[in-house]
């Protein structure tokens, strides 16, 4: 256990007593402390009764440091330098990290977007690891941790209050069919044509709320989802072997355009483009490996989002 008078002691102290060892004299040492010259003797009483030791001699050639103070040197310089290192962000080499990294996002981003962040990351990074989980409309709510460095939003996740959020850029909504579809040579498609098809829904795992109900008004009952899944490959995949449509961000369907076949329409009502967002806890701020991480996925999903931010 410390004595109460060492407990008493505080970083000012032990600079103090290294300044002292360095000058041997009170009065230079209290310049370069910034005290007065009391001052400075006040702060050398409290050092000697702390280490109960005179520890400096007074001399005709200055200070004259005693056999305990020169043993106190370098444990007190050593942790004054420890104390000092706490005050620096540690540096982050991503080339000889062998960390794990964890992302969490969409099925849609996941396919949109994880590719080419996981092609960059593997040549920046190539001895970490990448883990990636899906979330869903409400999920991020739900849990009590986040432990997560970086989640790809759209604006419709509902994220904690707890995040920090940038927003990367947004995409048009669309309409998507096969190549063979009866509307798939018309330049326009009218919202009677749109209604009088059946229809794909992408449920992302939340509550069954289908955004686009509140633009279509009234005319939303007319719409029949025939087809409801999570998986966006899925229904793309499906949406090429008949006559649905989906509607739905045009990146990634624009991406299997031709190994699907299908076709991409304007929707025939106004729909606002979708906000996408790089999200993280505020408790991982500051953290140079998920800076860096974070600092990379942006750059590579602003290169491929339609409308980067």
């Amino acid at each position: 256990m410390l004595s109460n008078t060492l407990l008493q002691l505080d970083l000012k102290a032990l600079t103090g007593f290294l300044y002292l060892l360095e000058e041997r004299h009170v009065g230079r040492a209290a310049q370069r402390m910034s005290l007065s010259q009391s001052a400075m003797s006040r702060l050398l009483i409290r050092l000697r009764e702390a280490f109960d030791d005179a520890l400096f001699i007074r001399t005709a050639s200055g200070m004259l440091p005693t056999n305990r103070a020169l043993e106190l040197e370098v444990p007190i310089k050593q942790m004054l330098e420890q104390m000092a290192s706490l005050q620096m962000t540690p540096e982050f080499e991503p080339s000889t990290s062998r960390r794990v990294f964890s992302l969490l996002t969409t099925h849609y981003q996941a396919q949109a977007y994880v590719p080419a962040i996981a092609e960059r990351f593997y040549q920046e990074a190539p001895l970490a690891s990448l883990q990636t989980t899906t979330i869903t409309e409400t999920s991020l709510m739900r849990q009590t941790e986040h432990n997560g460095d970086l989640y790809l939003c759209s604006e419709y996740i509902e994220v904690p209050n707890t995040f920090k959020h940038t927003l990367f850029g947004r995409e048009k909504f669309r309409c998507i069919m096969s190549a063979a579809h009866p509307l798939a040579k018309q330049d326009v498609i009218s919202l009677d044509e749109y209604l009088s098809f059946q229809h794909v829904l992408v449920n992302m795992g939340g509550p069954m709320r289908v955004v686009s109900d509140s633009l279509l008004g009234d005319r939303a009952k007319e719409r029949r989802f025939a087809f409801r899944t999570p998986y966006f490959m899925a229904a793309l995949e499906t949406v090429s072997r008949t006559n649905l449509l989906l509607s739905t961000s045009g990146l990634l369907p624009s991406r299997f355009q031709q190994s699907f076949g299908l076709v991409m329409k304007d929707l025939p009502f106004e729909f606002p483009d979708v906000k996408y967002y790089l999200c993280w806890p505020r408790s991982s701020s500051g953290d140079p490996a998920a800076d860096w991480f974070r600092a990379m996925a942006k750059e590579v999903v602003q290169s491929l989002i339609p409308y980067p931010n």
